[in-house]
C-alpha cells in the first residue's frame, strides 16, 4: 500500500475528523446490529467468538404462535431480570447478595463488555484483523444481544407491554458511511428492501398529540397540536385542573432562574443533592 492509498483509506474511515458516539452509532455500527440479528449470523460473523450472558431469572416465552417476533428471532430486549443488579445497587443490597467472584481460567484475545451495537461492532472488526484462532468473549447482562437495537417487553400487572428500542433510529441506510456500506455488503444485507417496505412519507402530514386515558385523567381525550399550538391554548383542552395547566405552561414558557445568585458550579452541586420532586416542590 502506498502512502497516498493509506491516506485515502484513512479518509474513507473518517480518521481525519473527530468522531462522536452519535457518529459511530449512525455509521459503522448500525449495520452490525441488523447483520447479527440472529444467533446463526452472530457466530458466522464472529467465528470462534464466545457469548456470555447473565440469564438469571430470564423469562420463558409462553406466547402462542410461531409468528410471534421474539419466537422467530430469540430477541426480546429488556426484561425485568435485566435490571436485577442495578436495582440491588440502588437499594444498597448488592454487596450482601451479589454472586461471589469466581476465578476465570480461560484466556481470550479480546473481551468486550456489552453486546450492543458498539460491542458487536468492536468484536466484528477485531475478528477481521485478528488471526482465525483469536478468541473473543462478549459479555452482556441480557440473555440475548443487540443492545437497544430491538424491541423491549415488560409485564405490568399481568399485561405485556412492548416498545421499540433504538431500532427506531436505524434508518436511512443510503446515508451510511463508506465503511458501513461496505460492511453491509460483506454481511449480505440488501438495503434496497428497506425502501420497499418503509413508507418514507408516513409521517409527512401527521401532527402531534397527547392521549389522556380515562383511568388516570377521568376521561379518554386526544388533544392535538402538541408543540404547534401555544401551551395555554393546548392545555386548555386537556382534562387537567387549572393549577396543573398553569404549572405546566409555566415550566415551558417562563424564563426564570430559580437559583439566582448561584454560580454554575453551585447550581450543579445543589441539583445533584436533591431530587427533581424536591426541586419542583420548592419552586412552585
Amino acid at each position: 500500500m502506498t502512502k497516498n492509498e493509506s491516506v485515502n483509506s484513512h479518509n474513507d474511515l473518517g480518521m481525519q475528523r473527530n468522531i462522536t458516539r452519535r457518529d459511530f452509532l449512525n455509521g459503522v455500527s448500525v449495520g452490525v446490529a441488523g447483520a447479527l440479528a440472529s444467533q446463526a449470523g452472530m457466530f458466522a460473523a464472529l467465528d470462534g467468538a464466545t457469548l456470555a450472558a447473565d440469564v438469571t431469572n430470564a423469562p420463558t416465552n409462553t406466547t402462542a404462535g410461531a409468528e410471534y417476533p421474539p419466537a422467530l428471532t430469540g430477541m426480546r430486549g429488556s426484561y425485568d431480570a435485566t435490571y436485577k443488579y442495578a436495582h440491588m445497587l440502588r437499594d444498597d443490597a448488592f454487596w450482601e447478595s451479589a454472586p461471589r467472584p469466581r476465578e476465570i481460567v480461560e484466556s481470550y484475545d479480546l473481551v468486550v463488555v456489552g453486546g450492543g451495537i458498539s460491542g458487536l461492532a468492536a468484536a466484528y472488526f477485531y475478528s477481521q484483523k485478528a488471526s482465525k484462532d483469536a478468541r473473543i468473549l462478549i459479555l452482556d447482562n441480557h440473555d440475548d444481544f443487540g443492545g437497544h437495537a430491538k424491541r423491549n417487553e415488560f409485564t405490568v400487572n399481568g399485561r405485556m407491554v412492548l416498545s421499540n428500542g433504538g431500532t427506531q433510529s436505524i434508518e436511512s441506510p443510503s446515508l451510511y458511511s463508506t465503511v458501513a456500506k461496505r460492511l453491509l455488503i460483506q454481511l449480505g444485507i440488501d438495503t434496497s428492501v428497506f425502501y420497499k417496505a418503509y413508507d418514507e412519507k408516513l409521517y409527512f402530514n401527521l401532527g402531534t398529540a397527547v392521549f389522556f386515558d380515562k383511568e388516570t385523567f377521568g376521561q379518554d381525550r386526544l388533544v392535538t397540536g402538541l408543540n404547534r399550538t401555544p401551551w395555554p391554548e393546548f392545555l386548555a383542552q386537556a382534562p387537567l385542573s387549572e393549577a396543573a395547566r398553569r404549572d405546566i405552561a409555566r415550566v415551558y414558557i417562563a424564563k426564570v432562574d430559580y437559583l439566582l445568585g448561584m454560580t454554575r458550579e453551585q447550581k450543579r452541586a445543589k441539583l445533584a443533592s436533591i431530587s427533581y420532586a424536591d426541586y419542583t416542590h420548592a419552586h412552585k
